[in-house]
C-alpha cells in the first residue's frame, strides 16, 4: 500500500484534499479509485484512506481507520554530525532515519562549509524533504527532529540532555560504556572529513564527550556515523542479532 506523508491534521471518518506533491506523487504511481493508501503525519499512526476524488490535478481521501505505528527505538540517538560533501551528508540523513536515530544536528567546525541566509534556509527545506522521503520508505511515523546547524563551541557549551554523550575520533582510544541496557537516550558526534582538531576534541571531552574509535581503521565521515548508531542500536536500541 503506497504512503505518503501530510501536513495536516487527520481525523477518522473526515475527507480531506491531498496537497499538491502527494497528487503528483499518486498520478506517477497511476493509482486507481479502488486502491488504499496510507497517509501520515508525523504523531505516531498510520491513517488508511480511499479515495472520494481521483483527477490529475485534484485528489480527495476519506479517512478510514488509524493504526498506532510501533516502530520506534526505545533508545533515543541525538545524531550531532559535522557538514560534509552536500551528496554524501544527504545520504547520512536518509540512512540515519532509517537506523532509527530521533534528532539530527548539524555541525559546523573549522573543517566544514557553512550556509547563511537563503542557502541555508534552501538546505534546511532539502534535508527536511529527504528525511520525510526515509520517513516514508522505512515505514516511520514519528519525524525525526532536524535542528538548524550549530558551531560545535556553541554545543559543547550549552545542555544537551541525552543521557550519554560519545564523540567518534579515529585518534583518540576509548570505547562504547558498558552500561545498563535500560539507557534511554544518547548523543553521538560525528567530524568532517579529516575530523575534528586537537581542540575541538578537547573541548568536547570537557563537556563531557567520551571519546570513541571504531576499531584500527580510519572510517570516512559518513561510514563512522551510520556504523557508530550501528553500534548504539544494537547494544542499548532495538537491533537484534
Amino acid at each position: 500500500m503506497a504512503r505518503f506523508f501530510v501536513e495536516m491534521n487527520l481525523a477518522v471518518g473526515e475527507t480531506y484534499d491531498l496537497p499538491a506533491d502527494v497528487v503528483r506523487h499518486i498520478n506517477v504511481l497511476r493509482l486507481r479509485v479502488s486502491d488504499e493508501i496510507k497517509l501520515f503525519n508525523g504523531d505516531g499512526h498510520d491513517y488508511v484512506a480511499k479515495f472520494v476524488l481521483l483527477e490529475k490535478r485534484q485528489i480527495q481521501v476519506i479517512i478510514c481507520s488509524a493504526l498506532p505505528v510501533v516502530n520506534e527505538s526505545p533508545l533515543r540517538i541525538h545524531l550531532l554530525v559535522a557538514l560534509i560533501a552536500n551528496d554524501k551528508f544527504d545520504w547520512v540523513l536518509q540512512k540515519a532515519v532509517e537506523l532509527g536515530v530521533s534528532q539530527i544536528t548539524p555541525i559546523y567546525s573549522q573543517n566544514t562549509q557553512r550556509f547563511k541566509g537563503e542557502r541555508l534556509e534552501s538546505r534546511l527545506l532539502h534535508w527536511q524533504k529527504i528525511i520525510i522521503a526515509a520517513s516514508e520508505q522505512s515505514g516511520r511515523a514519528t519525524l525525526v527532529e532536524l535542528q538548524p546547524p550549530q558551531e560545535l563551541v556553541a554545543v559543547t557549551k550549552s545542555t544537551i540532555s541525552s543521557t550519554q554523550k560519545y564523540i567518534l575520533s579515529p585518534h583518540h582510544s576509548g570505547e562504547f560504556a558498558t552500561i545498563d541496557k535500560s539507557l534511554e537516550s544518547v548523543a553521538l558526534l560525528i567530524g568532517p572529513e579529516g575530523g575534528f582538531t586537537e581542540l575541538e576534541v578537547e573541548l568536547a571531552n570537557k563537556a563531557g564527550f567520551q571519546s570513541v574509535m571504531l576499531g584500527k581503521r580510519i572510517l570516512r565521515a559518513e561510514t563512522a556515523a551510520l556504523a557508530g548508531i550501528c553500534v548504539l542500536q544494537s547494544r542499548f536500541g532495538d537491533f537484534v542479532g
